[in-house]
Formats: structure tokens, sequence, C-alpha cells
């Protein structure tokens, strides 16, 4: 089944890394990809996530979508080459029996952003979907993806302390 965790509001990889938890516990084989989290920033789960039985992650060392509408147009090339490198890698490992799950970090905002088309991760979606169980986190929703999913949850943004100015927190924000 596919799995789409979107919104505004905090929780969207929270809750991805939740499902991985329990997945493992039940002795299931999960592949996560995290787009946009650049392998330099280390946050408080990357030291669980190495523990974590059955868990094979792809990290790539990308700039932060904060960072992405700042870089100039040779940053902007590399940027999409590196992209090109890891949807090649999900190309592969999607193709792999060995894995049950799949989660596909800040998929939806490589979408967003304009890096990947959405007809890509609906064939994608299409060609993989009874085969293994697929996650899917980012802020906005494209249009079509909602057909093909099974699970969908919006995280709204009520209200977060960086309305008032503060910055996000080791351990709790990241």
């Amino acid at each position: 089944m596919i799995h789409i965790y979107y919104g505004k509001g905090k929780g969207k990889t929270s809750s991805a890394l939740g499902l991985i938890i329990r997945a493992c516990g039940c002795k299931k084989r999960i592949v996560l990809f995290r787009f946009l989290k650049p392998k330099s920033l280390s946050s408080g789960e990357d030291k669980i996530l190495t523990k974590l039985p059955n868990l094979k992650e792809f990290r790539f060392d990308y700039p932060h979508p904060m960072f992405i509408k700042i870089l100039n147009s040779k940053k902007t090339n590399l940027l999409k080459n590196q992209i090109k490198e890891s949807l090649t890698k999900l190309e592969t490992v999607a193709k792999q029996k060995k894995y049950d799950i799949l989660v596909l970090d800040e998929i939806l905002n490589l979408i967003d952003l304009g890096f990947v088309k959405q007809e890509y991760l609906l064939k994608l979606l299409r060609r993989i979907k009874n085969t293994k169980e697929v996650i899917l986190t980012g802020r906005n929703m494209p249009k079509k993806i909602p057909r093909l999913a099974d699970y969908i949850t919006e995280l709204r943004l009520v209200k977060h302390p960086f309305q008032k100015g503060i910055l996000a927190r080791r351990g709790i924000e990241y």
C-alpha cells in the first residue's frame, strides 16, 4: 500500500520513522531514501537508524530546501545532477524484491521544487504498488498522487515555536 504524510505541520518524517521502527520490530526489510537532508547535517535519529536491523539508508549530499532558492545556476545544475543520480539509485532499489518497505522522505518536495516530475513518481508507484509498502513525505501534495494512495495524512501547522523566533532545537525538531 502507499502512505502519504504531507503538510506544513511538524511530524512527517517522524511519522515515517515511527513506521520504520515498528516494521523493524516485526522483522520487515526497509529501505529509506532521505532526499534534501544532507549527510553532512546530523540529526538525532541518525545514530539510532544505523543500529536498526533490516534497514538500509540512502542519503545524499545536496542542500536542504531552505537553501535551494539561493543557489546560483552552477550549483543548481550540480544539484540537478546529484538528484538524477539519487533517482537512478532509487530505480535500482525499487526493482529489488529484498525490501518490504520503501520510504521516500521529502520526495514530494522534490516535485514541488521542480527537480522531479510528478509523472515520474506516478510511474514508479504504479510499477511497485503491489510489491512493497511505500511511504512518501513532503510539504505539498501533487494533484495526481492521491489517486494511488491508500493512506493520506495531512499534518497541518496550527502553532509552532518558529513563529515566535525560536529556532529548531536538537533532539526535538532535528
